[in-house]
């Protein structure tokens, strides 16, 4: 039987959590395999009030609580350096809190892992339920990471690895600046599954335009001088292209203003918070039913 643990990095994100774990189970009914689940509290401020009626088919559920909030990114992290230290053999399925990454997906992602237990599976996105103004901004980040990366980049944390995986993934710091990213980087051959993301099952996000543009210059910035040299290509593509001076200077202007937004992104993680995650966690615990 092969085992799996899932992964959710939470913040404050109880209620969500007691409504997304049931449902988990729930779709994992017809599964004939080992599945947990290991929530990453974030240095919750609020006190976790898990309560489950009834669980029939996860073997466990466990919060690994940090002392310190780090953010989703960093959080993931060190549930990976855990599942390492613990020397855990199997799937690892990283998903986010909210309900957004729909729990019916992992019969997928579980079915197309067993086919190839060593592959990389990233859940791609067909469709958003979100306001028009986060779509349009949304397709401008694809649209700009794929010109400058040459990645499409549109999957975020929801994804399958294997264990074998750990040492590759956690080897450079850019797991820390955005998983996804991270993926991309690391994993040049994935799976893919293509699926909606739904919307927030309860509360409201706590993301902002403003923290969400910020992700998205983040994930790009990890592969910085890709973009730095993709950069000197369009700029060499413009002067001979157009004649006019003016243009020229405006758009010089964007493409070096926009790789300084880059390299300054890619330096913005906290040193402090990656030394050594593990020594951010307080303790493990058992959630019963």
């Amino acid at each position: 039987m092969f085992k799996y643990v899932i992964l959710i990095p939470s913040f404050n994100d109880w209620e969500c959590l007691n409504l997304l774990v049931p449902k988990i189970d729930n779709t994992l009914k017809n599964i004939n395999e080992e599945v947990s689940i290991l929530i990453i509290n974030d240095g919750s401020t609020k006190k976790s009030n898990l309560t489950f009626e009834k669980i029939n088919c996860l073997k466990k559920i466990e919060i690994l609580n940090l002392k310190n909030n780090v953010k989703a990114q960093i959080a993931i992290a060190t549930g990976l350096n855990f599942l390492r230290k613990e020397k855990f053999q199997g799937g690892i399925i990283v998903m986010d809190a909210d309900g957004q990454d729909s729990p019916e997906q992992l019969i997928d992602i579980i079915n197309l892992s067993k086919k190839e237990p060593e592959k990389t599976i990233t859940i791609n996105r067909t469709s958003r339920e979100d306001e028009l103004a986060f779509k349009i901004l949304y397709q401008i980040y694809l649209s700009l990471g794929f010109l400058f990366t040459f990645k499409y980049f549109k999957f975020g944390v929801y994804s399958y690895m294997h264990s074998n995986s750990l040492n590759k993934i956690l080897s450079t710091d850019d797991i820390y600046m955005a998983f996804a990213g991270s993926l991309a980087k690391h994993f040049k051959k994935k799976n893919i599954i293509f699926a909606p993301r739904k919307k927030r099952i309860f509360g409201e996000s706590k993301n902002n335009y403003l923290s969400l543009i910020y992700y998205g210059l983040k994930i790009i910035s990890i592969f910085k001088y890709r973009v730095l040299v993709n950069s000197l290509i369009l700029v060499l593509l413009v002067l001979l292209s157009f004649g006019s001076e003016n243009i020229f200077s405006f758009f010089l202007l964007t493409i070096l203003l926009f790789n300084i937004i880059i390299f300054l992104s890619s330096y913005k993680i906290n040193k402090s918070n990656t030394k050594n995650t593990l020594l951010n966690i307080k303790n493990i615990e058992s959630v019963k039913n």
